[in-house]
């Protein structure tokens, strides 16, 4: 598939994350956020090699979690100029339809937290661990996404 046709498929079909490997899809979620960040280091611990990964929002926190991963390539709906800097520095082929300043948290009155993160956690072993704190912070009582809840 082409790079946009992977991104109308991720908006025709609302997706959250869509991976495709060699022609073929690997995974996709539905789910909000960054959980599907979460999904694909629990599913995929050995990393995501030779993969076209399209996201709706790549902030500085997926941009992190891609190069973790080893993706080869990025897609984006909209992607902050933060996660442009760090795919650009670790030689990540990228495209966002649009570019923005930073990603803002759902009612637009402060930066994504999970954007802060990204930038006070530049290990991405660290970050991981903080973006599950954080999400529990959050989310009481809601499961950080593990391996065998991953969506497909």
């Amino acid at each position: 598939m082409t790079d946009q046709s992977l991104l109308v498929r991720l908006k025709q079909e609302k997706l959250s994350i869509l991976v495709e490997h060699n022609g073929k899809e690997l995974h996709r979620s539905r789910l909000p956020g960054v959980y599907p960040l979460l999904e694909l280091v629990d599913r995929f611990p050995d990393g995501l090699q030779d993969t076209t990964v399209a996201d709706r929002i790549v902030g500085g926190c997926a941009a992190r979690i891609f190069v973790y991963l080893k993706v080869t390539k990025v897609l984006g709906l909209r992607g902050s100029s933060t996660a442009e800097r760090i795919l650009e520095t670790a030689e990540v082929e990228f495209l966002f339809q649009e570019t923005v300043p930073e990603i803002r948290n759902r009612p637009n009155t402060d930066t994504c937290p999970f954007e802060k993160l990204s930038v006070r956690y530049q290990n991405p072993q660290d970050l991981i661990q903080a973006v599950r704190a954080k999400l529990a912070e959050l989310c009481p009582g809601k499961a950080p996404v593990r391996s065998n809840q991953a969506a497909r």
